[in-house]
């Protein structure tokens, strides 16, 4: 595991490994939690079981861990619009998974290409349907104009998803589970992104909408979060609404699929203040401003300016 791509706000310490005659088994803990990994045999090969808390939290076969992981990742700092390219299921398998059965003495796990269980849902499966998308825009999508859109989405991969839940969401259109509002987070750097808004499971009738764009056109947005010229060529505007309107439509299914792997109830999406309450100041890096480092790796710059004293005609 890379010790500085860890984003939850605790360290894993592995306690011990046991070799049983029938399932080798590891053991950690994780803040005030305690992980256990289990050997378990499949027909596809080997797998695991876990546990959280002496309580299983996947089987084989499962689309997502249990609930009890994703409340854990919230309490411990994760949040999806700040931390790009990782949910609760790609901490739990590529993070958490490796460090336990990184001493095992039987076969590896098998995984599949992006490094999960064969059925697992995840961000790495929709941003790989992303990408594909995009790379399909390529193809169909010809000409100067045509070209200038499909590079454009190139540079805006696909960086993190953000469910709105509420404590009680209503159910979907067709009556049969939970939907919310949901928004897809592109781009290069996470101080510059582009926010799509829509609905999940999303009816017919939804558009999905561009967020936060001020006095700026689509268009601009886009380009600029793409580090491309912001000025963009005649017919640019309506290609890209076209583009987006397609990208949109292919990323539904899939999308809805992941959405039900979400536990309904957690509040993913906190403003500014639910951000920085109950966090710990643990560095100080010099410069112009100074900034204070959090124990999530939450950055706030210092105002060093002098607070105005009477003298001065202060307040």
């Amino acid at each position: 595991m890379a010790i500085d791509a860890w984003i939850l706000g605790a360290p894993l310490k592995v306690l011990r490994q046991e070799d049983h005659p029938y399932h080798e088994t590891a053991l950690a803990t994780l803040g005030r939690h305690e992980l256990g990994l289990s050997r378990r045999d499949t027909a596809g090969g080997p797998s695991c079981e876990l546990f959280l808390d002496g309580r299983s939290i996947f089987l084989p076969g499962s689309s997502a861990p249990a609930r009890a992981w994703f409340d854990m990742c919230r309490e411990l700092g994760y949040d999806p619009a700040r931390h790009w390219d990782w949910d609760p299921a790609l901490i739990l398998f590529q993070q958490v998974v490796p460090a336990l059965a990184a001493d095992w003495h039987e076969p590896p796990l098998v995984l599949n290409a992006l490094g999960l269980p064969e059925g697992v849902l995840s961000l790495a499966g929709l941003r790989q349907t992303f990408a594909e998308a995009v790379a399909r825009i390529r193809r169909e999508h010809t000409g100067p104009v045509g070209a200038k859109v499909a590079e454009t989405f190139e540079w805006l991969p696909l960086r993190a998803v953000v469910f709105h839940d509420d404590a009680q969401l209503p159910l979907d259109f067709e009556g049969i589970g939970p939907c919310g509002r949901v928004s897809l987070w592109l781009g290069i750097h996470p101080d510059r992104p582009v926010i799509i808004a829509g609905q999940s499971p999303s009816p017919a009738s939804h558009q999905w909408v561009v967020k936060d764009l001020g006095d700026r056109e689509a268009s601009e947005a886009f380009l600029l979060a793409a580090g491309l010229d912001p000025v963009p060529p005649k017919g640019y505007e309506p290609a890209l609404q076209s583009a987006l309107e397609r990208l949109c439509h292919w990323m539904e299914g899939p999308l809805d699929a992941y959405r039900r792997t979400y536990p309904v109830g957690i509040s993913w999406h906190h403003g500014r203040r639910e951000r920085l309450m109950g966090r710990t100041i643990v560095d100080l890096r010099q410069g112009d401003p100074p900034m204070l480092i959090l124990d999530d790796g939450t950055e706030l710059a210092i105002n060093s300016d002098p607070v105005p004293s009477w003298e001065h005609g202060g307040i």
